[in-house]
């Protein structure tokens, strides 16, 4: 069965957009150093060759990001996360159809959640116009919208999933959204605005 992954980091996005040009060495260095590690302990889905990822950090770090990069610079989001934020959790929502969750979430007054779900974050290009479909997809929540946002899920009555269940794109995930709406989302909004920070989110896996 294909399984969709969610990983929540707290971070700060000026970090992220200060390599950009940062000729920082240390930071290549470390990171490449990183992967064999991560990779044997199974933390890692894509960012698992060394050589590629050395490549792809040091056209960010020279300031010199390619818009039109195979694949873009997103798949190294899961190794640089933990490495310059927090892990706040993560979740695993079986089946396919996720990433279409939007109108779901729309239907059910959660307009700020649905909103922040569908925009991917264009790291590390600032002018760049985001991809259409870019996978994995990074979520990158500033912390001036998470109040709304945590307003929203806190008004929200889990019911609703019950009685329009059939806006879920597999339409029978249920059991799978309302934890991820009543403890999950909840529980790293809390974390990020404690911290006073942004909220990453990266979604991998399958579609």
């Amino acid at each position: 069965m294909a399984e969709q992954y969610v990983s929540a980091f707290v971070v700060e996005e000026e970090h992220f957009r200060a390599m950009v040009g940062s000729r920082d060495e240390d930071l290549v260095r470390t990171a490449v150093a990183a992967v064999r590690p991560l990779r044997k302990a199974g933390k890692l889905l894509r960012a698992t060759d060394a050589r590629e990822v050395e490549r792809a950090l040091r056209e960010i770090v020279s300031g010199l990001p390619t818009p039109s990069r195979a694949g873009g610079y997103g798949w190294l989001l899961e190794l640089l996360a933990p490495a310059l934020g927090e892990p706040v959790g993560e979740v695993v929502l079986p089946g396919r159809g996720w990433h279409d969750l939007e109108k779901a979430l729309c239907s059910w007054g959660l307009a700020s959640l649905a909103e922040l779900w569908g925009r991917a974050w264009s790291f590390p290009l600032t002018d760049n116009p985001r991809q259409p479909d870019p996978w994995p997809f990074p979520v990158l929540a500033p912390l001036k919208e998470l109040d709304r946002i945590r307003d929203e899920l806190t008004a929200f009555d889990t019911d609703r999933v019950y009685d329009d269940y059939g806006f879920l794109p597999g339409g029978d995930d249920v059991e799978e959204v309302v934890p991820l709406l009543d403890e999950s989302f909840p529980a790293w909004v809390d974390a990020t605005i404690v911290h006073g920070r942004d909220l990453l989110l990266i979604r991998d896996g399958g579609r």
